[in-house]
């Protein structure tokens, strides 16, 4: 057992032995003086002369006094020492116990590393015979099996009384173990530097960390595996809505019969609304993610009236509605936001008002009011429909819900498009809801917060269409999908440019190695495609070949991942499936 911590109790029994010593000297000196054969001395000490004998008791009985109080506060000490041993004993014997009965493993060391107390866990953990005793035993001697692997840097610590820490994991019998040991230093009175060795099982922790650890690995394989699922379902469901919209576009080009361009009409309206409900199911998937963001520009706000007009008007007469926008903003009126996000709010409210109102009109109204550098924007689309009941309206905005009984084989859609207003609308600070009575129509509101324009920079080249140099009149379509790249060079006869076809990128790559690198005036390089994809391509033909002439990415997303930025040093720019005629002869026509 190590030596117990120095206290008050040695100062005390010091003062106890000096004041003994006192009394006895005092004693001694006054029976010297009644006894001692010398009458002359003691006359001359207490100028005593014969007959005066009731002057000596007086003085003997006043010594006896002082002794006897002198006692008195000596016998008091010795009570306090008494008790204040006492309270030592309790306090020390329950240090012991604490520290016995703690979960870690203590180990208490003398400057030259002989264990000087050792309790029952650091047996335990040492895999250690209690009932052989450890202490004044050497550190070095009970290293095996568990400290061994920090065996040297341990006992190196101990040697230069420094403090030591390291959580480490060791081979036993019973398997992997996790133990953290802490050694340190502790500068004690009356006894010097003292080294306090703790030994931690940290098994069960570790073993939850690596659970946790694996858990966090397979989300992120996971995320990892949706990301690519969704970039795989847009490129393969958009490619044969591509060839479809492209086939339709060009078919009512050759069609004279009203009934076969009626036929290639709602072929093209269904594609439309597939494509539509594509869309809708990635913005969700990217908002359920988090890694939907708003791409805000500056935009007048008035184009937003005209597009609205544009694209519900005939559908609101051929229902027989009366359909009305008002906006109470100037013509040239600027924000800076996110427009297409904006009007796809706009898009969802107005299509389901018109979707589910058979007669009387439907009202699209906008109010704004500058507050700062903020412009607030108070939007409603009124109907006067079937409305909706309160059960409805408690789940209109929850994901994947429908209007219950007026969606029964009625009215298509995948219960998204609310959903996606609401979180756009929040995007923007804002906030949606409805007013509505069943049988006479609804009202839907939101608020957004758009900011004043922003002062006009410089375009970033990166983002922009290449413009392509006409050269030779050849374009290259990379396009593993035959239609597509039917579409594509239907599209470029049109702008008047011939086309030569890859199948994949390696293709690519063989076509370009034996034409030069000169030879095009611009590759149109798909992003999915068997061997080799677009990216891989793109950056080869940039870097190895030397091909000079742009080229433009075709892919099914518009949003910017971490491989289009990796890349975009060897992309001139992108274009979207399904191709859209208009953008795609105006880009080639520059």
């Amino acid at each position: 057992m190590c030596v117990r911590p120095d206290c008050p109790m040695k100062k005390i029994i010091a003062g106890i032995v000096l004041l003994v010593v006192l009394m006895s000297a005092s004693l001694s000196l006054f029976a010297w003086a009644i006894f001692s054969g010398s009458i002359g001395s003691y006359s001359a000490v207490y100028s005593v002369r014969a007959g005066s004998f009731p002057v000596i008791l007086a003085h003997g009985l006043g010594f006896m006094l002082v002794c006897l109080v002198l006692f008195s506060f000596v016998l008091t000490l010795l009570v306090r020492v008494s008790a204040l041993g006492r309270q030592n004993r309790e306090f020390w014997a329950l240090s012991v116990t604490v520290f016995q009965n703690l979960e870690s493993g203590i180990i208490i060391l003398g400057q030259n590393g002989i264990i000087q107390f050792i309790n029952k866990a650091a047996y335990a953990l040492l895999k250690k015979d209690p009932q052989v005793s450890l202490e004044q035993c050497a550190l070095a001697d009970i290293v095996s099996p568990v400290l061994e692997p920090i065996a040297e840097k341990l006992l190196s610590a101990v040697a230069a009384g420094e403090s030591f820490l390291r959580e480490y994991r060791v081979f036993l019998s019973e398997g992997v173990r996790c133990y953290r040991c802490s050694l340190n230093t502790v500068d004690a009175p009356g006894l010097g530097t003292v080294l306090f060795l703790s030994i931690t099982d940290k098994t069960e922790e570790d073993e939850i960390r690596l659970k946790l650890s694996q858990q966090l690995e397979e989300t992120h394989r996971y995320a990892m595996s949706k990301d690519n699922f969704f970039a795989n379902m847009s490129h393969e469901i958009r490619t044969p809505i591509n060839a479809i919209l492209g086939m339709t576009y060009f078919a009512k080009m050759y069609v004279e019969s009203d009934k076969c361009r009626d036929y290639i009409a709602k072929i093209e309206n269904a594609s439309e609304l597939l494509l539509g409900v594509v869309n809708d199911i990635l913005d969700f998937s990217k908002m359920k993610e988090h890694k939907f963001s708003l791409k805000p520009e500056n935009f007048c706000l008035y184009d937003l009236r005209k597009i609205l007009n544009d694209l519900f008007s005939l559908k609101a007469v051929q229902k027989g509605l009366d359909f009305h926008v008002s906006f109470d903003c100037p013509q040239d009126f600027s924000v800076f936001g996110d427009q297409f996000r904006l009007t796809q709010i706009f898009m969802n409210l107005v299509s389901n008002a018109i979707k589910f109102t058979d007669a009387g009109s439907v009202s699209v109204f906008l109010n704004h009011e500058i507050v700062g550098h903020d412009v607030i924007l108070r939007c409603s689309v009124r109907d006067t429909g079937c409305g909706l009941s309160e059960d409805d309206m408690a789940k209109l905005f929850t994901d994947f819900e429908q209007f219950g009984k007026v969606l029964v084989k009625n009215h298509e859609g995948t219960g998204l498009g609310l959903a996606i207003c609401k979180r756009l609308v929040e995007l923007m600070h804002g906030v949606i809801w409805v007013d509505s009575t069943e049988g006479k129509g609804s009202a839907f509101h939101f608020v957004v917060v758009l900011k004043t324009p922003e002062p006009a920079t410089e375009a970033d080249d990166s983002e922009l269409l290449p413009v392509v140099q006409r050269r030779s009149g050849i374009i290259l379509v990379v396009e593993d999908n035959e239609i597509n790249s039917e579409i594509a060079e239907s599209l470029l006869a049109e702008a008047g440019f011939a086309v030569e076809h890859a199948c994949d990128g390696l293709a690519a790559l063989d076509v370009c190695r034996a034409r030069g690198k000169s030879y095009y005036d611009m590759i149109l390089m798909d992003i999915h495609m068997p061997r080799m994809n677009g990216y891989d391509a793109a950056r080869i033909l940039k870097t190895e070949i030397g091909i000079d002439c742009p080229i433009l990415a075709v892919t099914a997303t518009s949003e910017k991942d971490a491989e289009y930025e990796a890349n975009r040093e060897y992309i001139s720019g992108f274009i979207l499936k399904p191709y859209d005629p208009v953008i795609f002869r105006s880009m080639f026509r520059r």
